[in-house]
């Protein structure tokens, strides 16, 4: 039975980050299976060894064979060799530990920590790990305030996961985003057959899309950087298009506030917002009918706005 205690609470997320931290992880995946020798490799105590690697086992990381402890697939996101679509969401989770960790500096500076080649892709893991049932949940959300859209932008498609399912049901995608992530994504993005374009949101947008998408985008973006995006969006769609962004509101998704203080630990702007904020910007930007669905079966909620016909 669970309690408050931190070893039922906490300890998952600071075991995972001390064995990166000291090298456990890298010795299991360069082949030490005994506690001895993963104690020799990471220089740490035998005693830490034995304790960590049952722990680990207990959480489902390790399997216990008679060559010692051999590291399960869920473990398989902190080997560097992993790509960073099949990371998973744990080492982000691990990463946003030393961010809220770091995070009294943060609030005193504003300035959160710069994350590494290795955080960055680790991100892009976590990005790529939403659950299929929500990914599809949010997809045909926003096929019944457009139904049957032929030419989709997905902004900040990141991994593409939205976008491969609106191409999936039929739709021609361009997917959208900044030059570091397409130039790590480049492979995959080919195996999944989308077109890609560099951009940023706050600044243009591509044109001739009847429905433009994102999801979790705005989060990352100030107020002003909002209006710049949904300005921009309103301009890149034909009449009649729609917009549609699904986010977690604040006074509306039990996550927002939490989330809110996820973004203060990681970047130096985002927050999330209310309804009132987002329905004043899309408003503000020329859309009509605007409005905010929840997106059944999710925490999410649809963003919409209409460009008149």
């Amino acid at each position: 039975m669970g309690s408050d205690a931190i070893y039922d609470r906490h300890h998952e997320v600071f075991l995972l980050w001390a064995c990166r931290e000291t090298g456990v992880f890298e010795a299991l995946f360069a082949g030490r299976r005994r506690p001895d020798a993963v104690a020799e490799h990471a220089g740490i105590t035998d005693r830490a060894a034995e304790i960590v690697l049952e722990a680990l086992a207990d959480a489902g990381y390790t399997q216990e064979s008679d060559e010692g402890y051999i590291p399960t697939e869920e473990l398989r996101g902190f080997d560097p060799e992993t790509p960073p679509t099949a990371r998973g969401i744990l080492p982000h989770r691990v990463d946003s530990l030393e961010n809220y960790i770091h995070l009294p500096e943060t609030m005193r500076t504003g300035s959160a920590p710069e994350p590494s080649e290795e955080e960055f892709k680790n991100y892009m893991g976590a990005m790529a790990s939403v659950p299929e049932g929500t990914l599809r949940a949010i997809v045909t959300a926003a096929e019944h305030v457009h139904p049957r859209p032929g030419q989709v932008l997905d902004v900040g498609g990141g991994p593409g996961r939205f976008g491969a399912e609106f191409a999936r049901r039929g739709a021609d995608v361009t997917l959208l985003d900044q030059r570091s992530v397409l130039e790590l994504l480049a492979d995959h993005h080919e195996e999944l057959d989308l077109d890609v374009v560099e951009g940023d949101a706050r600044e243009s947008l591509p044109d001739g899309f009847d429905l433009v998408f994102s999801a979790r985008m705005t989060v990352s973006l100030s107020l002003s950087g909002i209006n710049e995006y949904f300005g921009n969006v309103f301009e890149a769609l034909e009449p009649g298009g729609t917009f549609v962004a699904a986010e977690w509101v604040l006074g509306r998704a039990e996550v927002a506030e939490r989330f809110g203080m996820h973004m203060l630990s990681m970047s130096e702007v985002g927050n999330t917002y209310t309804e009132s904020e987002y329905l004043s910007a899309l408003e503000s930007a020329g859309f009509a009918d605007a409005e905010i669905r929840d997106v059944p079966d999710t925490r999410f909620q649809l963003l919409v706005g209409r460009k008149p016909a």
